[in-house]
């Protein structure tokens, strides 16, 4: 029996939808931008959403804390959201018992994949199609995610009556706490696989794929037998990433040497392309090979490499993540070099340091993260345009702390800024 796929509303070429990045999806599904009505999932059943949760910024499913009613059962986990439903096995969910959770599988289109998918434990997963039920054209849903400002805080017109230095105390006090909690979600994920040189691998190639690549670049660390591959050299590294992303042996310049042994390859839809040259997924699987050849920074002892390299200073750090790559492309690019060490290496580093009681690491992991520049993206300058302008990342991470963890959950009670300027709340 086929999935059960309505009519979309706007009618939209197979090419656009296979563009749409998730994020924007993912993005549709939280804001609540679909007609939620009468929506099936392919099998037929009525699904009622009571609850949307909210985006995971970490590792694991796209979105938590969800509550669904699905035909007459309530189910309550989370939700992982794909362009299509093969993308769920491209990406390796389908054997990885962390997605055991996943209540709801919500694609953008059907694909030959679509209703036939399963979880790591051997249950079939529900899915939705959300195209038919959009209540507007791809092109609106993207203006909404990239163009369209978001409400400012409703305390922003008072945030001048607030003591600069308490705000900015508040803000760098959530990023910390940012901070940690993503090490506290990778000692989840160590707990389950004790292997901190791999979950740093893991992380690391995350980071590099950005958003759009973010999980293929994941599933393929898992899939990397890393004790061979550091054996050899950066050309045949190169080759084995290549040959093991299913791009095959695409490359921006030459064709690598052959990969002395084979790897099962993902699926080459697994990736998304086209966007900036700089993150085209050879581009960054070049880099990533620089990072495990001869002298790159995940070459041997990873964790300590890096932890050496921080108590050296941020600029002996960005020296260790931005090594040539073997096919003579240009390396890493300092944003993204940046984004790496704050989203992959100083989460990890505080772990190791938490794990292993070493305060000096600890501490050079805070001040790094002070210390690091701050990236302007939706959210920090919705905040921006309140007057709290982040100056570094750990600040940055603050003001998304703060947006999702108070601001968008009306914890105004639970805010430093919120208690000084209604007292009432701190009291109650």
């Amino acid at each position: 029996m086929p999935p059960s796929v309505g009519e979309p509303f706007v009618a939209e070429p197979a090419e656009v939808v296979a563009r749409i990045p998730e994020a924007t999806i993912q993005d549709a599904w939280v804001r609540g931008l679909f007609d939620a009505s009468a929506l099936r999932t392919t099998d037929g059943e009525p699904v009622r959403v009571l609850d949307r949760g909210r985006l995971n910024g970490d590792s694991g499913p796209d979105v938590t804390d969800v509550r669904v009613e699905i035909g007459s059962l309530l189910w309550a986990g989370d939700v992982e959201i794909h362009t299509t439903s093969a993308a769920w096995e491209a990406h390796g969910h389908d054997a990885d018992p962390a997605y055991d959770r996943v209540v709801l599988h919500v694609v953008l289109a059907a694909d030959r994949r679509t209703g036939t998918l399963r979880r790591a434990d051997g249950s079939a997963l529900p899915e939705l199609v959300l195209l038919p039920h959009l209540d507007r054209s791809l092109r609106a849903l993207l203006r909404a995610f990239y163009v369209e400002p978001r409400e400012a805080p409703h305390c922003a017109p008072r945030w001048d009556e607030v003591p600069p230095s308490l705000r900015r105390d508040w803000i760098r006090a959530l990023g910390i706490e940012r901070l940690r909690q993503r090490a506290r979600a990778l000692g989840h994920a160590y707990g389950r696989r004790p292997d901190l040189d791999r979950l740093l691998v893991g992380r690391m190639f995350r980071a590099l794929g950005y958003e759009v690549n973010a999980a293929p670049f994941e599933a393929l660390a898992a899939r990397l037998p890393l004790p061979r591959l550091r054996r050899w050299d950066g050309a045949a590294i190169h080759a084995a990433l290549l040959a093991a992303s299913g791009l095959g042996g695409a490359s921006l310049f030459e064709a690598p040497a052959r990969a002395p042994v084979e790897i099962p390859p993902m699926r080459p839809e697994a990736w998304k392309k086209g966007g900036r040259p700089a993150n085209a997924p050879t581009r960054r699987l070049a880099q990533a090979a620089a990072w495990l050849a001869p002298g790159g920074v995940l070459r041997s002892d990873a964790v300590a490499h890096l932890a050496d390299a921080l108590a050296g200073g941020l600029e002996a750090t960005f020296d260790a993540l931005r090594s040539d790559p073997p096919d003579g492309s240009r390396p890493l690019g300092l944003s993204r070099a940046t984004r790496v060490l704050a989203d992959a290496v100083l989460p990890v580093l505080l772990l190791d340091a938490e794990q292993r009681e070493d305060p000096a690491l600890e501490t050079a992991v805070l001040d790094a993260y002070a210390s690091l520049p701050a990236e302007a993206d939706r959210i920090t300058r919705r905040f921006a345009d309140a007057g709290l302008k982040p100056k570094s990342a750990a600040e940055a991470q603050g003001v998304h702390q703060l947006a999702r963890a108070y601001c968008d959950e009306g914890r105004c009670a639970r805010c430093a800024v919120g208690q000084a300027l209604y007292p009432a709340l701190a009291r109650a």
